[in-house]
């Protein structure tokens, strides 16, 4: 209410703007009071001239932080009416209690510089006219000019950590340090500042490297090159250039932490969010939920969500199967040559017993490669093949009793050489479904 009358009436001087208009969204939460709300900006934009818009944005409040949904929904609308009117900014009622609640509450939720930032006073299209004002003083200005205020509940509510952190954190931190408010709002301006140079160094520093926080993914090997400082600014500003708005400390070095890991492994971030290492390669993904009929898997030195393609079966010798997406084939053959692609393996019949199975692979599951000393669990055969955690589940497993004796597409077994005693070969093939169509 300060604001718009501080702007409409031209108090501002020349810096102020050449026209207002006003913008009220209606978020129906306090049921009655919401409308009261809606109903004193009316008032108060037809008794200084200013033409309003009022839209209506209801919240779930049954989905997520209600206060963020909110103020998306508050942003979408200016943003929508500001070209509609032809504004080129959207002034914002923040103040200096704003700002510091705000650091207070990232600080609490996420540790990271992105915490101390401040809201700026001009953020094209946004501008925060009273940013460097107390709360107390807008409530002053509108006792001065007999303007009628109203004091949101929601404010109020015990269930918000904001509400907490406006009544007690900040009153307390004023107290103990007379001035703190105005110190931690200089302080916010800093560390915005920094910001901008650590953007600036990484934007300048990495492209030669083949690096840009903006990329879709990252290089482990270009990432462990640089010096811890340097690669946690490029993480953080990769991060928050992925959709996530404020990667906490945390976060950043739950990311470094795969760094020194072998094959494919997960962190989660926060947020829904979750980074993805596949031997070189690093990527940022959404966090899938659990869905029906999966189980857990491992997946380097963590675990994650997997679900069967489909359940074993049979191939008989001579035949073929249908699995998933592939077709496996088994075949007498009367000579043996090398394999022309890791799509095709030779075994020695009197190893096999008929008919096979196709299957998934499964936690425990062991091989004894051919040329190896011994057995080795898949998991780890897969890591040395390199094939990403999320495509394990879809490879074909062949066993003839309780023996793996091929992973289709990748190795086969010992137990199945041909050798000079081999009187009968099996051949077996897979190609994909669409192929054999």
């Amino acid at each position: 209410m300060a604001l718009l009358h501080f702007l409409a009436t031209g108090r501002a001087g020349k810096d102020g703007p050449v026209s207002v208009y006003a913008l009220h969204v209606n978020h129906h939460l306090r049921g009655a009071e919401s409308d009261a709300d809606e109903a004193l900006v009316r008032e108060l934009c037809a008794g200084l001239g200013v033409e309003l818009t009022v839209v209506h944005k209801p919240v779930d409040k049954k989905k997520g932080n209600v206060q963020e949904a909110a103020r998306e929904l508050r942003r979408e609308a200016g943003l929508g009416v500001a070209e509609e009117w032809g504004c080129d900014r959207i002034a914002l009622g923040h103040t200096a209690d704003d700002q510091v609640e705000t650091i207070f509450y990232r600080l609490g939720r996420y540790g990271g510089l992105g915490a101390l930032a401040a809201m700026r006073a001009c953020d094209p299209p946004w501008v925060r006219p009273l940013l460097d004002c107390r709360r107390q003083e807008t409530a002053a200005y509108c006792r001065t000019h007999g303007l009628t205020f109203a004091s949101d509940s929601g404010n109020v509510y015990p269930g918000y950590a904001r509400t907490a952190i406006r009544e007690k954190v900040v009153p307390a931190w004023e107290a103990a340090l007379p001035g703190g408010v105005a110190a931690a709002c200089r302080a916010a301006e800093v560390a915005t500042e920094m910001r901008e140079v650590a953007r600036f160094v990484v934007d300048q520093l990495l492209p030669p490297m083949g690096m840009t926080a903006a990329a879709e993914e990252l290089q482990v090997g270009n990432l462990r090159k640089l010096p811890p400082a340097v690669r946690r600014v490029l993480l953080h500003e990769w991060l928050e250039r992925r959709d996530r708005e404020a990667a906490s400390r945390a976060a950043v070095l739950a990311v470094e932490s795969l760094l020194d890991l072998s094959g494919t492994a997960v962190r989660s971030v926060g947020g829904g969010w979750r980074v993805v290492k596949e031997y070189e390669r690093l990527y940022l993904e959404r966090e899938p939920p659990r869905e029906e009929g999966e189980r857990k898997v491992e997946a380097g030195p963590g675990w994650r969500w997997a679900k069967d393609v489909c359940g074993p079966v049979p191939l008989p010798i001579p035949g073929e199967a249908l699995w998933g997406e592939a077709v496996l084939r088994a075949e007498y053959v009367s000579e043996f040559h090398p394999p022309s692609s890791p799509r095709e393996a030779f075994f020695d019949a009197a190893s096999l017993s008929s008919p096979l199975e196709v299957r998934g692979p499964r936690p425990g599951d062991r091989i004894w490669p051919l040329g190896a000393p011994g057995r080795r669990k898949l998991q780890d055969v897969f890591v040395d093949q390199r094939v990403p955690a999320r495509l394990r589940a879809q490879v074909p497993v062949v066993v003839s009793g309780e023996r793996i004796v091929w992973v289709a597409g990748l190795l086969s077994s010992e137990e199945g050489r041909i050798g000079p005693e081999t009187k009968v070969i099996v051949r077996l093939s897979m190609e994909d479904r669409s192929r054999s169509a």
